[in-house]
C-alpha cells in the first residue's frame, strides 16, 4: 500500500512538472478569441469566417442545409411537366419608307409622283410599282400611299408643306 501512495505521488509530481514546462503566451491570441466566438453560435452555410482552418468542437452536430439539397421526403409528380406556352412569333413589319417626297404633278393622264431615293429619281402614277417593292395605291393632295408588295403592308408618305 505504501508503496502504491509513492508511485501515485510520484505519477502527480510528473504531471505538475510536465504542466510547468509548457510554455504559454502571455494572453489569449486572436485564433483562440475567434475559436470562442464561433463556436458560441451556429455556423451559416456560405458564411466565411478567419477561424474556418481551426476544427469547432460541437458545430460538426449542428444540422447545416446542404446546397443545392431538395427535402428526400416531399411528394413528387412522374408526370411530365405541363408545356411551356411559347409566345407566337412577332408579326414581321415593314421597313420604314426609303423615300422622301421630290415632287407632284397633275396632268391629262392623272398625277405623277416623283420620289427620291438617295440620288435616284423615281416616276410612279397609280397602281405602278416601283422600285420592284412597292406600289403607289393612291397619290393625295397632302400624302401618298405606297404598299409593302413582299408583306402588303399599306404605308403612307405625306408631303412636307
Amino acid at each position: 500500500m505504501k508503496r502504491a501512495r509513492v508511485s501515485l505521488l510520484l505519477l502527480a509530481a510528473a504531471a505538475l512538472v510536465a504542466l510547468a514546462s509548457v510554455e504559454h503566451p502571455p494572453g489569449p491570441s486572436a485564433a483562440t478569441d475567434m475559436a470562442r466566438a464561433t463556436s458560441a453560435r451556429p455556423r451559416v452555410p456560405g458564411e466565411k469566417s478567419e477561424a474556418s482552418e481551426t476544427l469547432q468542437f460541437g458545430s460538426a452536430f449542428i444540422r447545416q442545409p446542404l446546397p443545392q439539397a431538395d427535402d428526400a421526403f416531399q411528394t413528387r409528380s412522374w408526370a411530365p411537366p405541363p408545356p411551356v406556352a411559347k409566345a407566337p412569333p412577332a408579326k414581321p413589319v415593314a421597313p420604314p419608307l426609303p423615300y422622301s417626297f421630290s415632287g407632284l404633278m397633275e396632268d391629262e393622264h392623272g398625277r405623277t409622283l416623283f420620289l427620291r431615293r438617295g440620288d435616284a429619281l423615281l416616276v410612279g402614277h397609280e397602281h405602278d410599282v416601283v422600285d420592284a417593292n412597292y406600289r403607289v395605291e393612291e397619290i393625295g393632295d397632302t400624302s401618298a400611299v405606297l404598299t409593302y408588295l413582299p408583306l402588303k403592308e399599306r404605308q403612307v408618305l405625306a408631303y412636307p408643306k
